[in-house]
């Protein structure tokens, strides 16, 4: 199993990225809000946590900036009808804990927004995950205490899951967000506003 990868990113696509790890080049699938963050870091040293899937003709590797992520990662794949792919859009469109959220209180809307996933699988997930979210060290986004980093970070994710949603393809949404996140806007702005704002700059480039 290979838990971890250190190395140069080389290339950032919009949900994968390839490290080059002591001149091996490995291609890692990533969160789109993932392949965001690490656009601006092209042949920089990056860590990413990783989980390997094996089938009989195919290897793939996911990445995750944190153990939150990689842990809710592995609790979706446990969901019957939940695969990788379903899972990282899953977390493409919503935090660790925004999901914790979600499945908490039982939102399904907040989860049939995900492509691919229908009220059935919503229904499996809070159902499934419910108990378990309750064992990991991680809290509702209401009560999740965090940084300033850290919560700029949570800003920026759910400011591209939202233009996401809307239709936008990851790229253009991906450079609109970090645009707005760039200007004297991005410093204290909430989603909301950030989405706004984004918006116009998409509206702007037609």
């Amino acid at each position: 199993m290979i838990a971890f990868l250190r190395g140069a990113l080389t290339s950032v696509e919009a949900e994968a990225v390839v490290l080059d790890v002591l001149g091996v080049g490995y291609k890692v699938n990533v969160t789109a809000a993932c392949a965001a963050k690490l656009s601006g870091l092209v042949n920089q040293e990056v860590v990413l946590h990783t989980h390997l899937i094996v089938r009989e003709d195919d290897l793939q590797l996911y990445g995750f900036f944190s153990t939150d992520e990689i842990n809710v990662f592995l609790l979706l794949l446990g969901v019957n009808g939940v695969g990788p792919r379903a899972a990282l859009a899953v977390l493409s469109h919503l935090t660790p804990q925004g999901l914790a959220r979600a499945v908490t209180l039982e939102e399904l809307s907040a989860l049939t927004k995900v492509p691919g996933v229908g009220k059935k699988i919503a229904q499996r997930i809070v159902l499934e995950l419910k108990d378990k979210f309750k064992k990991l060290t991680m809290q509702p986004v209401e009560t999740f205490a965090i940084s300033s980093e850290a919560a700029a970070v949570d800003v920026l994710d759910d400011t591209l899951a939202g233009l996401l949603a809307l239709g936008y393809g990851a790229g253009e949404a991906r450079d609109a967000v970090q645009q707005a996140m760039e200007s004297t806007l991005g410093q204290q702005a909430g989603v909301a506003e950030l989405i706004k704002h984004a918006l116009r700059l998409l509206d702007k480039a037609k």
